[in-house]
């Protein structure tokens, strides 16, 4: 859980020269428990869809595993527990048009999902291919603000120069 903290806490971990204010809209949630030691405690998938305004215009689906600790599943907003994922992003970005992953870790306590996120290297496609960053996001509810954080490699800004 320390890495995690890191990733959403951190201020500065790599300096950046962009920075992007998204709004996120969930659009469907899927999970399914894979393995149960109790009623509490857990493992489970979820997958879930999602639309992108502002800075980013798009949508991404996303896989998650998580390991309840904590809570009730009659009552999701009680769970807790730590969980990490992909997300695939389709979008434009500063103009720019491709696709590219997102890993995310977090944690979900008092009904509040907090996630980091990296830029997985050498996933953008497209005009998005060369992007490189790091974000992150406080969710307790199905439409919240992600901040990104983000830089194109050197050969991606002298091709798109």
């Amino acid at each position: 859980m320390a890495e995690s903290t890191e990733m959403t806490e951190s201020t500065e971990m790599t300096e950046y020269t962009q920075h992007a204010g998204i709004v996120v809209t969930g659009k469907s949630w899927d999970e399914k428990r894979i393995a149960e030691a109790d009623a509490v405690h857990a493992v489970a998938t979820a997958t879930f869809t999602t639309s992108y305004a502002g800075d980013l215009v798009g949508e991404s689906t996303c896989g998650l595993l998580i390991s309840y600790v904590g809570g009730s599943p009659d009552q999701p907003e009680t769970l807790v527990g730590p969980y990490t994922g992909y997300e695939q992003v389709t979008g434009t970005l500063a103009g720019r048009t491709g696709t590219f992953v997102l890993a995310a870790s977090g944690t979900h306590s008092e009904g509040v999902a907090r996630t980091g996120l990296r830029v997985v290297p050498g996933s953008g496609t497209g005009e998005l291919a060369g992007l490189r960053g790091e974000g992150h996001y406080t969710a307790d509810a199905m439409q919240y603000k992600m901040e990104l954080r983000y830089d194109f490699d050197q050969e991606s800004r002298e091709a798109h120069a």
